[in-house]
């Protein structure tokens, strides 16, 4: 596994000598990372590298063996650390995208609006009509998840993070 980045000013997300073990197998080793406001960062490598797990890590999804990582000045891996309050500020997509089947594109991406941030339903339905016509899918609002193509999906999931309303890549 490769990360590449780039440095500017002070980093958004900081990632020190990073460890991540299940039981005997070492999946992340000393990885250090620093990922700069704006900035698109791609991690690379072949299937089982751990890529995943870093991204897991991040979330606190997965707790890391050793190390650290810093969302801005919070240490994401404190155990007094409020989780909850660090994923309000951080968006992921996964390969499984998990879309609610029973809900369109719109509502799947008002779900988190109204339910983690607290939104109005008419703040809310703003936001996922906007953020859904900024991914291409405009006139697919009202799609069911089966409606739409893997890649609609994705750009649904995409679409409902919480940080997407906002400038490009920026952090709340």
């Amino acid at each position: 596994m490769s990360a590449v980045t780039t440095q500017t000013s002070d980093p958004i997300v900081r990632i020190v000598n990073l460890q991540k073990s299940f039981g005997d197998l070492e999946v992340l080793q000393g990885v250090d990372m620093e990922v700069q406001k704006g900035e698109v960062v791609v991690i690379l490598g072949p299937s089982g590298s751990g890529k995943s797990t870093l991204l897991r890590c991040v979330n606190r999804l997965e707790a890391p063996t050793g190390g650290e990582i810093w969302l801005e000045d919070i240490q994401v891996n404190d155990p007094h650390t409020n989780i909850n309050k660090v994923r309000e500020r951080i968006g992921m997509v996964f390969q499984s995208f998990n879309l609610f089947p029973h809900l369109t594109a719109k509502d799947n991406v008002m779900l988190a609006q109204r339910k983690v941030l607290k939104r109005s339903k008419h703040e809310a339905e703003k936001i996922a009509l906007e953020q859904l016509e900024r991914v291409g899918l405009g006139d697919r609002v009202d799609y069911f998840p089966a409606q739409l193509s893997g890649g609609q999906q994705q750009r649904v999931a995409i679409a409902r993070c919480p940080w997407t309303h906002m400038s490009c890549c920026s952090m709340k």
